[in-house]
């Protein structure tokens, strides 16, 4: 098996870090460091990622290359 990617540090700015390989073509490698959760949908066109105190969720679309957000509507209240 030949090595295509290693994670030299295991943590960015205190926060783990968390990668995503492209589903079905693999084209791409999400890396994250500040991030709750991050995920490609079923065919590989789009990822998602969930930002840590944030309350959109933000969408990449890797056919158009255009990033969008949804709002979740959950909001922190102190």
């Amino acid at each position: 098996m030949k090595r295509i990617f290693s994670l030299l540090e295991k943590t960015w700015l205190g926060a783990p870090i968390q990668f995503a390989w492209q589903k079905t073509s693999g084209n791409y490698l999400a890396v994250t460091g500040n991030c709750v959760a991050m995920d490609w949908d079923k065919d590989g066109d789009v990822l998602a990622v969930i930002a840590e105190k944030s309350s959109c969720i933000y969408l990449w679309d890797a056919n158009t290359n255009k990033t969008s957000q949804l709002d979740n509507g959950m909001r922190k209240t102190y």
